[in-house]
């Protein structure tokens, strides 16, 4: 099968819609098949590892619009809420566009290609990285994703992705129904996981510079109230995967409810996290001593990074 046939029936992600997107049908994300830009840029505030540290420099992000959760507390739900109306600022690519993206990306500095955003629309941009390396593409690319993933389509990843930048989180199928709008996110983002560990072959590699060029993050968000459940994650991962991944635990939750108006139905959500809440889970994951993690906001594991809105 061909990356471009997997639009015909469409199971990119655990919702597995079986929309024919090739016919114009559309599923849950509301996506076609070609990729949908709302931004590319020399990203500063990821991960330092991701990022780097160079000002002139940074991480060759590409956001990609729409996605596959909808989570309700979204920090970037003008771009990536499913039922979204175009603005006309997006712009559409094909593999040739989008390689042709990630090439710019190089030739202004990029440390890495940041793929973000990137499941719905997996078979172009796969198709787009082939393409790149074909015309001289040498950086990482990195698949920057929410974690809600099928095994079977992260294992069609190998040899495109270096990096795997992916998001647990919930502990609990009955959470991430409520604010994600699924019943089915835990067992496929574990699943999941455990196909990228495999695929960039069980460890991490760093370069001299200290930027990632092999291996896995995890990231989770604290969110109010449930840093019980950032515990039981941190807790389960490290047993899984000891020192071979990078663990991020971030504190950047921010209530927007003048810009996304499903939040208020949420009252549980219209505050920040608070100091305690978030030292609770950080120092859970400075107790384990992880070799590579991040925490935000400074601490005992490592330096803090500042994330963007956009």
């Amino acid at each position: 099968m061909t990356f471009n046939e997997l639009y015909g029936n469409c199971a990119l992600c655990p919702r597995k819609c079986g929309v024919d997107r090739t016919a114009g049908e559309k599923g849950y994300c509301r996506a076609g098949t070609e990729a949908e830009i709302a931004l590319t840029m020399l990203h500063r505030w990821e991960e330092p590892c991701i990022s780097g540290i160079d000002p002139e420099r940074g991480s060759g992000a590409i956001f990609f619009v729409r996605c596959t959760l909808g989570c309700v507390y979204c920090q970037n739900y003008a771009i990536s809420r499913p039922d979204r109306t175009p603005t006309g600022k997006e712009r559409t690519a094909d593999a040739d566009g989008l390689a042709g993206i990630m090439l710019e990306l190089q030739e202004r500095g990029a440390y890495n290609i940041n793929l973000v955003t990137p499941t719905h629309f997996m078979p172009v941009i796969a198709e787009g990285v082939l393409t790149a390396r074909r015309r001289g593409l040498t950086l990482p690319v990195v698949y920057n994703t929410g974690g809600f993933e099928r095994r079977e389509i992260v294992r069609q990843l190998e040899g495109i992705v270096d990096v795997f930048l992916t998001d647990m989180k919930y502990d609990s199928d009955a959470v991430s129904l409520r604010y994600s709008a699924s019943d089915n996110y835990c067992a496929p983002a574990w699943a999941a996981l455990r196909a990228m560990f495999r695929i960039t072959g069980s460890g991490l590699a760093f370069d001299e510079d200290g930027m990632l060029r092999r291996g896995v993050i995890v990231r989770h968000l604290v969110l109010p109230g449930r840093s019980f459940a950032a515990v039981n994650i941190i807790k389960k991962l490290y047993a899984r995967f000891g020192d071979n991944i990078v663990y991020s635990l971030m504190n950047q939750y921010t209530p927007l409810p003048e810009g996304n108006p499903r939040l208020s139905r949420f009252p549980e959500l219209l505050a920040p996290v608070n100091a305690s809440e978030y030292a609770r889970a950080s120092d859970f994951l400075a107790s384990l001593a992880p070799a590579h993690a991040y925490i935000q906001e400074g601490g005992t594991i490592s330096e803090s990074f500042i994330p963007e809105f956009i």
